[in-house]
């Protein structure tokens, strides 16, 4: 998605307004967690404040993540808001935030926000927790690690208790 800045360079414009969907490439989707995502809608403006631009978007999209108990893919929708200051003259900025060509591509700047919003671990809702066993495991709730005491410890319980 890259905006051509001329206009609002050269006062033509107050500012940019950006009303779009856009589609996240596979290149960016397969370093992360996430498995799939959802068109992406982008409502928002650019403005010129002197030598910076000021980026101030609202991104919705639905991302498919791995459910961390059963494993099952669910759905976790996403709403964000970014603001930005991009100033072409900072040489502290990243590589794929730089203005070139009076344009800026903004699909690196909305990536990296919806990544941070990933959430570490997701679990289906329709997981229901007293059911979920296997061969030598079982979950075990925050009550039942609080109830339950190691083989390896009982001796020391009684040694406790004197």
């Amino acid at each position: 998605m890259i905006i051509d800045l001329t206009k609002l360079i050269y006062n033509q414009i107050d500012k940019i307004d950006i009303d779009d969907s856009i589609s996240i490439g596979k290149e960016y989707i397969d370093g992360s967690d996430i498995k799939e995502i959802s068109d992406v809608k982008i409502i928002g403006s650019i403005e010129e404040e002197g030598p910076s631009y000021i980026v101030n978007l609202n991104i919705k999209c639905e991302l498919t993540l791995t459910c961390a108990v059963s494993l099952k893919d669910v759905k976790y929708p996403i709403d964000i808001n970014i603001n930005e200051i991009i100033n072409e003259n900072d040489e502290n900025i990243e590589i794929f935030d730089k203005i070139v060509n009076n344009s800026i591509d903004l699909v690196p700047i909305i990536w990296q926000n919806i990544l941070m919003e990933v959430p570490i671990r997701v679990v289906s809702p329709d997981i229901k927790e007293e059911n979920i066993y296997g061969d030598g495991w079982k979950f075990i709730t925050k009550e039942e690690e609080k109830k339950e005491i190691d083989p390896r410890l009982s001796k020391l319980k009684d040694f406790l208790s004197e």
